[in-house]
């Protein structure tokens, strides 16, 4: 790696590897051990909540990434000539397809503790963080040492995201797509420590840009091969039974499950609600699937048919209430054969 200066940053390198560790994952509407899927701002900046994504024509406050971070070092907030590491964009605003660097450079005399792999983008909506990706991550322990820096290149592509396949809910290290997301304020944030101070406080270093796009629509995927409607036949409500061709019935390790959703007026059992935003629903591809198909086809419940090979099916947290747009939506997975 080179050694660079903030405002100058040229031919950033990647930063130095340790021993790879595992992966996380997360359900949509949750966040991992940054804290709460939606968090609010820190001290850093002016925002005043009004939900449109800007304060006085200002960025708003970075989240604060829940308790796990001691500390937020936010562009807007902070004096980068004499803060010791700072995330820094190289634009405020970026067009769908094109690429926007968030360059993070240590310019302590002290090397500093990472993972590259641990970025995180959250989306700024009614005066509201929520988490959009990724979600899941690789752990090695890297770092940054005393005049290194790492530059993420991120580009913004919805292209191909309702063709059947799943929205990326990973993340890479440097080249990164970031499908899914439509227009708004948006938040870029890596994580590190200074390795060599008696107390090593967990710091979030993060920036605010804002993302012009088409907005997202919801209709079902490609992977929707066919529909049929259940008629109960006893007065109840019909379920709309649609086949997925998303999984290999010729697997053996997959077997074919069922991921039914109802539409519910109000939780009812006390239960509090995952709330969504669009951009986390599209990295949920049945649910997805399910609640486009019961707007369209204005049914109260879907049952998707598809072959899995996670166990529990679809995932651990799958089942649960979730609310979308001003709708609540219940749901329940289980295995057929």
């Amino acid at each position: 790696m080179q050694r660079v200066t903030r405002r100058r940053v040229l031919g950033l390198g990647a930063a130095s590897l340790g021993a790879v560790a595992g992966c996380l994952d997360e359900t949509p509407g949750t966040a991992s051990e940054d804290g709460p899927n939606s968090t609010g701002g820190d001290e850093n900046g002016d925002g005043d909540g009004n939900g449109n994504g800007k304060a006085d024509g200002e960025f708003p406050p970075c989240p604060d990434y829940g308790d796990s971070v001691d500390r937020v070092v936010c562009y807007d907030g902070v004096d980068t000539e004499t803060e010791p590491a700072v995330l820094e964009p190289s634009a405020r605003t970026v067009e769908e397809g094109g690429t926007i660097e968030f360059t993070l450079a240590n310019d302590a005399d002290e090397r500093l503790a990472t993972n590259v792999y641990n970025w995180r983008v959250d989306k700024y909506v009614d005066g509201e963080w929520d988490r959009v990706a990724p979600r899941g991550y690789n752990a090695p322990l890297m770092y940054l040492e005393s005049g290194e820096a790492h530059t993420w290149a991120v580009t913004p592509d919805n292209d191909g995201i309702a063709d059947g396949g799943y929205v990326s809910s990973t993340g890479g290290t440097d080249e990164l797509t970031l499908e899914g997301v439509g227009p708004g304020t948006y938040a870029f944030r890596a994580r590190g420590w200074f390795e060599d101070r008696r107390e090593a406080e967990q710091i979030a270093f993060a920036t605010t840009f804002e993302l012009e796009a088409e907005e997202l629509t919801l209709t079902p995927t490609d992977a929707i091969a066919d529909t049929e409607l259940d008629d109960e036949g006893d007065g109840g409500t019909d379920t709309l039974v649609a086949t997925s061709t998303r999984g290999d019935p010729d697997d053996e390790y997959q077997r074919l499950c069922e991921f039914e959703l109802e539409v519910v007026n109000e939780p009812g059992d006390g239960t509090e609600p995952q709330r969504l935003l669009t951009e986390q629903l599209l990295r949920h591809s049945q649910l997805w699937d399910a609640v486009a198909l019961a707007a369209e086809r204005d049914v109260s419940t879907v049952r998707i048919e598809e072959y899995n090979g996670t166990h529990p099916a679809f995932g651990h947290d799958s089942d649960g209430l979730y609310g979308f747009q001003e709708q609540y939506y219940r749901v329940w997975t289980a295995e057929l054969e």
